[in-house]
């Protein structure tokens, strides 16, 4: 690991600071409560945790990059059975401050889009890179860096980028609506955080992947009701629902009661 020691005041005004690490934590680790006075730019490269923000946690994985806000009581974990790596630094100053508030980043939505994943991981490891160096024209080297990462972070978010994630998210759901899952399993098998996930999802089609979701299994019973040769209850299992609750959940969604749509076909 190169050294930890801060490079501050490097850009005189605004005044920028930075300090870039690897992070290895082995299955299990948990490190922190810690409060920062700097920002933390953070992109998981392998496995994958979590990062407990005043009590409340946000789990990542591989191609996944947050950034903390200064003054959060921050908590940051390893999965139980993988282990975790990635790179990050810490960074501060007026113009970073700006940046992140103009993305809209907080401590409650922390992610930054995963178009910038590989192009932050690049700058990010060459920060590292140049932690140890001494000479003349490394501060302006870091601060090369510092700008080059905030302007990766704030480039224009790709909406052709966002339906990628949207699209994977309801071919899983096509294919497995049929199976208990639930849309932390969707988030985890796109590849996003589920909160930030949700808010995708919901800004592209207009409603929550769980209500997507259970208008899709509603609709699949519909078929099977009309195909005359399914029970109600038969119904609601092929689709992955409750049995139980299957008549409200339907008679919400449509308006109508499962008896209504048997053998229409």
């Amino acid at each position: 690991m190169p050294s930890e020691r801060l490079h501050k005041d490097i850009a005189g005004e605004p005044k920028l600071y930075m300090a870039a690490y690897d992070r290895d934590l082995p299955p299990g680790t948990r490190y922190g409560p810690v409060v920062r006075d700097l920002y933390i730019v953070e992109c998981c490269t392998k496995g994958r945790g979590s990062v407990i923000i005043n009590d409340r946690e946000i789990t990542f994985s591989a191609g996944d990059c947050y950034i903390i806000p200064p003054g959060q009581k921050v908590i940051h974990t390893a999965d139980p059975v993988t282990s975790r790596e990635g790179v990050y630094c810490a960074i501060d100053g007026r113009i970073v401050s700006k940046i992140v508030s103009d993305v809209g980043i907080t401590h409650e939505n922390p992610f930054v889009s995963g178009e910038c994943f590989e192009a932050m991981v690049e700058v990010v490891t060459r920060m590292i890179g140049l932690s140890n160096d001494t000479d003349m024209g490394a501060d302006l080297r870091r601060i090369a860096c510092i700008y080059e990462l905030l302007g990766i972070i704030s480039r224009p978010r790709s909406a052709k980028n966002k339906n990628v994630w949207v699209e994977k998210a309801l071919g899983y759901m096509e294919t497995n609506y049929h199976k208990s899952i639930t849309v932390e399993d969707i988030s985890d098998n796109v590849g996003l955080e589920r909160s930030y996930f949700s808010t995708l999802f919901k800004s592209r089609m207009g409603i929550s992947p769980h209500a997507y979701l259970s208008e899709l299994r509603v609709q699949k019973a519909v078929l099977l009701l009309g195909d005359g040769t399914y029970s109600v209850a038969d119904a609601a299992e092929a689709v992955g629902l409750d049995p139980r609750n299957f008549s409200r959940l339907f008679k919400q969604i449509t308006g109508h009661r499962p008896n209504d749509f048997k053998g229409k076909e």
